[in-house]
């Protein structure tokens, strides 16, 4: 029989209450690692491993990867674990780097031939 409970595929379940996760994700940086540094090391590094898939929550796993160490995080995320150590030393940087990328894609735009550069 199978279960009532619809689980998205490739989905990772949350590891902390989903509320918490909202309120984490609400507050200020410094709010939310002031709440997980209370947290054992390897809970506060799989919620950055949640967080870390999830556009929306990227910023706040950064957060949470700068309090945790790197052999705990190479423990969940594997070899990247060791990319996560180092972006969260510098959270600014790397999210001013990755909205830069995210701005980059997309439609770019067009020169039609009527253009004030035809003309001249």
């Amino acid at each position: 029989m199978l279960a009532s409970k619809s689980i998205a595929p490739n989905e990772g379940s949350c590891p902390i209450d989903e509320k918490e996760l909202v309120h984490l994700s609400a507050d200020a940086p410094a709010a939310a690692i002031e709440v997980v540094a209370q947290l054992p090391a390897l809970q506060k590094a799989r919620i950055c491993q949640f967080c870390y898939g999830k556009t929306h929550l990227h910023e706040l796993a950064l957060h949470i990867a700068s309090t945790c160490d790197q052999q705990t995080l190479v423990t969940v995320f594997g070899e990247a674990g060791r990319v996560i150590f180092k972006q969260s030393r510098d959270t600014k940087s790397t999210l001013k780097s990755l909205h830069a990328r995210e701005n980059s894609f997309g439609p770019k735009p067009v020169a039609l031939s009527g253009s004030s550069k035809d003309s001249a």
